[in-house]
């Protein structure tokens, strides 16, 4: 038995039968994904070599590489999606939750000692931003897109050093990236980062939870009324959390700034553009 499922990178995603067992297998032909893929892959059994409470990799059984194809084959996970799990759970439910969030993070932090990195790199990649949206045909000529970037460049340009914990970091923790299986939490879809910190995966998961990006990509009827408490839980809790380091409460805001930046810089549609200068507007406003 085979079922095909859309996949929101381009790859294709598959559940396949084999004897009593199902498995995913995610595929991609694009030559410009190929590697990406496989290293994906990689970061993911990575992560699944660590042992973290109530968190869960599934496990990736094999990565085959083709000359014009990746195929990579996982464990199948019996689970809700994030919308599903968050309609139906109680308060105790996404407390534990909430928990399981914060002791992931703690992990990475124990295996990502403090560096500082250098500010180019941030101003680096604020030009490949730039690059790109010269590129995008829906971006270059909008004069609140241009304005906004001229004002976030002085952000970056502003920033003397950038001390942070780099080691490890899931690279895309959006609620979207997590399955839910009771009171077990899988993570899946690791992405390659431009700088490998746990405060990466805090920028991710607020992309959520303060800005609620996954339920406005979700296109199918959902209690938005019950989603919104239950992500300010989550943002607070978070929040809270993190704001005993000095990381975080420095350099949170110009990583989610770059954040939303890269984000839309591939945006073409007309709701989404809207939607992340409206983000990226805010958050100017903090600083």
């Amino acid at each position: 038995m085979e079922i095909e499922v859309k996949g929101h990178s381009g790859c294709s995603i598959d559940i396949v039968r084999e004897g009593k067992k199902l498995f995913i297998y995610k595929c991609s032909e694009d030559p410009k994904y190929l590697d990406r893929l496989v290293k994906q892959a990689e970061k993911q059994q990575l992560a699944s070599m660590y042992e973290y409470q109530h968190t869960r990799i599934p496990q990736i059984f094999s990565v085959d590489r083709l000359r014009n194809k990746v195929s990579v084959k996982m464990e199948y996970i019996y689970s809700k999606n994030f919308i599903g799990y968050f309609e139906s759970a109680g308060f105790e439910q996404i407390s534990y939750f909430i928990k399981a969030l914060i002791l992931f993070i703690e992990k990475e932090l124990k295996e990502s000692p403090m560096q500082i990195v250098a500010t180019q790199m941030l101003l680096d990649k604020f030009k490949s931003v730039g690059e790109k949206i010269v590129s995008n045909l829906t971006l270059r000529n909008d004069d609140e897109v241009n304005e906004l970037f001229a004002r976030s460049l002085q952000i970056f340009q502003k920033i003397g050093y950038i001390e942070i914990p780099v080691g490890i970091c899931h690279g895309d923790l959006t609620f979207s990236n997590i399955l839910f299986n009771g009171n077990n939490y899988y993570l899946i879809d690791f992405l390659d980062s431009f700088i490998e910190s746990p405060l990466m995966d805090i920028v991710k998961i607020r992309q959520d939870s303060a800005y609620m990006w996954s339920q406005l990509m979700y296109i199918h009827e959902y209690d938005r009324t019950r989603l919104n408490i239950i992500s300010e839980k989550v943002d607070r809790d978070i929040t809270a959390h993190f704001e005993q380091y000095n990381w975080f409460r420095t350099y949170y805001k110009p990583f989610q700034l770059m954040n939303f930046w890269r984000i839309l810089q591939y945006a073409k549609e007309e709701r989404v553009i809207v939607y992340l200068k409206q983000v990226i507007k805010s958050i100017l406003y903090e600083f």
